[in-house]
């Protein structure tokens, strides 16, 4: 059952999703005792707020009094025209996956389309530079889970994502597509696309707009939701560079399991890539049949190495990384 909020109430999740302007801790424990944003905004103090951290009760009292909700109505305005839904942290059909990530950071998800439940969920992502075989491949074998179903989940992006989201509306299921940002979706050639997913699934992302023209960190806390709202990633082609390595990374330190596709031997940068993969903890696949076989084992698969810690980003990680796939 969704959560019936006042404009008010929802400006407040607006506010404290794209400007962080309420800390995370205040909000589990609004949550936890049943406390409205705009309670704990006016009737609340530090020493009502037990079991909080100190730092974050110490920047919420020093922040709240700054805090003026009408700056973000023409946000709430835009999500009423384009029938955008706002998916708070305390509500029900927030994604119970990525709520359990230590690392996750995201409190609110703008959502445009069907309302179904993100369960049962397997992101088919890869390289936008991609070859026919890994087009066909991404498109066939979401074509299949979506037959056996299971939701099918990617980023929109040109070549392997986008044939995953083809695939699924071609299966009969449901597609899920996680947006950089919701307001004018990347990349524009999709629009059709996207009316298309919004009629069997829906879009999903935790930022509204983009900050400038082309805001690429965006992209890296979209492939966070990607992988963090699945049971498990499916790497269809990459090199050891670029967005997919990093998509990669982020699953595997989330502790989701990942399955990458080995190449045509003779598509060398691809056969590196999925090398790289196999090596930091990927299990290799070679057709179709592989992967919806390991994904059915899943419940009794064992990683062979340690756990890797969860994701725990800095400004100088995002600065070393490889961005130019994200566009």
């Amino acid at each position: 059952m969704t959560i019936i909020r006042s404009q008010t109430e929802e400006l407040l999740w607006i506010a404290t999703q794209e400007d962080k302007l309420i800390p995370i801790d205040l909000i589990h424990f609004a949550i936890k005792n049943k406390i409205r944003l705009i309670d704990l905004l006016e009737n609340y103090e530090s020493e009502d707020l037990n079991g909080v951290e100190e730092k974050a009760v110490k920047k919420f009292i020093k922040n709240r009094d700054s805090i003026d909700v009408r700056k973000y109505d023409l946000i709430w305005n835009l999500t009423q025209k384009d029938k955008i839904d706002l998916i708070p942290y305390d509500d029900i059909r927030f994604p119970k996956k990525l709520k359990d990530l230590e690392s996750n950071h995201t409190i609110m998800l703008y959502h445009k389309g069907e309302d179904i439940e993100l369960k049962n969920c397997i992101a088919v992502v890869g390289t936008r530079n991609c070859s026919i075989r890994a087009i066909e491949f991404a498109r066939e074998l979401s074509m299949e889970m979506a037959k056996q179903n299971y939701v099918v989940v990617a980023g929109l992006a040109r070549g392997i994502d986008a044939s995953s989201h083809r695939g699924a509306i071609l299966g009969g299921g449901k597609t899920v597509a996680v947006l950089p940002w919701m307001f004018n979706p990347y990349p524009s050639e999709h629009r059709q696309l996207l009316k298309e997913i919004e009629k069997n699934g829906c879009m999903i992302s935790e930022n509204f707009r983009a900050q400038k023209t082309l805001d690429r960190y965006k992209f890296i806390e979209r492939n966070a939701i990607i992988s963090g709202i699945s049971d498990a990633l499916v790497a269809i082609e990459s090199s050891v560079t670029g967005g997919t390595t990093w998509q990669v990374e982020v699953a595997l330190k989330q502790r989701r399991m990942v399955i990458t596709i080995e190449p045509e031997s003779d598509n060398k940068d691809a056969y590196k890539g999925f090398e790289k993969f196999v090596d930091q903890g990927a299990i290799p696949a070679k057709t179709v049949e592989d992967v919806l076989e390991i994904i059915k084992k899943k419940e009794t698969h064992r990683p062979t190495k340690s756990p890797q810690p969860e994701l725990k980003t800095t400004k100088k990680d995002r600065k070393n990384k490889d961005l130019s796939e994200f566009t």
